[in-house]
């Protein structure tokens, strides 16, 4: 549904996306834009541009100008595209999209200081409690608690790094690891919860190792989060099926369902904007699966998500298996 307060002006182009004409409402598009490629003039890139007969229409959000342009093809009588018609309006929900990256650029210039800020206390604690760990007999029951306060404190530790690692201010270690074990490890974290709560978790993992070449810390990070969604999508009780395969081209195909509420198609075509969340605004900022997929491409791999209304969900992950090239890589970096 347009709004004519939003509208910006129309721009048509000819069969080869040559601007031809341009007419506005309030001045806004200029008439210097004739005789340019369409996509040049809106700064949308070559590859975005193609597929406008199989998006009909086509939607592009321009960010930096605060523009939401229409694309769709015109036909000639035989049938065959003859040019586009491309309406111009305000994008208001890109407004505060807009505004959630500046707050995003600002948090990675703070995120650094607050790190340290909280590293160099807990270096100071941590050390402490290990001095009293080693001091107390093992029979005295403070020993169990000591143990457990330096975990805790290695873990926010862990955090901390994070929030380093978010920012780009720390490498990243890579190294040959088990996914399975990874699954493990994040069913031990959250699986007591879960439990409590009526939600089963039901494996069906290969039984050999699956080796992977990067940060284990990470994947993590992405496996945890999915099964947060999943959770979330159960209140009242569930089960959440993991497994784990190979595919024919040396990949490893990992997947999470649930018996959840789903997810509709409307929301499904959003999941993925850095800003976008169906939770309320307390409980989450939409940065979840933007960052899951940004992971997993950086790992190499592809993440995808079905899902229905009412139906449950199914998220799928491809990653590359670790390489001998890479072990061996991996060995010698771990070398003293």
């Amino acid at each position: 549904m347009y709004e004519a307060e939003n509208i910006l002006g129309i721009v048509v182009t000819d069969r080869e996306g040559i601007i031809k004409s341009v007419s506005h409402n309030n001045g806004d598009l200029n008439s210097s834009l004739i005789g340019a490629r369409w996509y040049d003039a809106f700064s949308v890139s070559v590859e975005e541009s193609n597929g406008i007969e199989k998006e009909n229409p086509k939607i592009f959000r321009l960010c930096e100008s605060g523009k939401k342009i229409t694309v769709s093809p015109s036909y000639d009588e035989k049938g065959d595209v003859s040019g586009l018609h491309i309406l111009v309006e305000k994008d208001c929900e890109g407004e505060g999209y807009t505004q959630f990256l500046n707050k995003v650029s600002c948090l990675g210039e703070i995120v650094p200081g607050i790190a340290h800020e909280i590293n160099n206390p807990l270096s100071y604690v941590s050390g402490w409690l290990q001095i009293f760990h080693i001091e107390t007999n093992d029979t005295d029951p403070k020993k169990k608690t000591y143990e457990t306060l330096i975990k805790e404190f290695e873990r926010i530790a862990t955090l901390a790094n994070s929030l380093l690692e978010f920012t780009k201010q720390t490498p990243r270690s890579k190294k040959i690891f088990d996914i399975n074990q990874v699954i493990e490890d994040v069913i031990t974290m959250i699986g007591y919860a879960m439990k409590n709560e009526n939600i089963e978790i039901i494996k069906n993992l290969l039984p050999s190792e699956i080796e992977v070449y990067e940060d284990s810390n990470r994947l993590k990070q992405v496996f945890l989060n999915l099964m947060q969604n999943a959770r979330e999508a159960m209140p009242k009780g569930g089960a959440i099926y993991l497994s784990t395969n190979l595919v024919h081209d040396n990949s490893v195909l990992i997947q999470f369902r649930d018996t959840g509420c789903g997810i509709s198609d409307d929301q499904l075509d959003k999941i993925f904007y850095p800003s976008y969340t169906t939770k309320a605004e307390s409980k989450g900022a939409g940065l979840g699966l933007s960052v899951c997929k940004t992971i997993i491409e950086e790992f190499g791999g592809s993440i995808d998500i079905d899902s229905k209304a009412g139906s449950g969900t199914v998220v799928s992950l491809i990653l590359p298996k670790g390489s001998a090239i890479q072990e061996e890589h991996s060995l010698n970096v771990n070398q003293p």
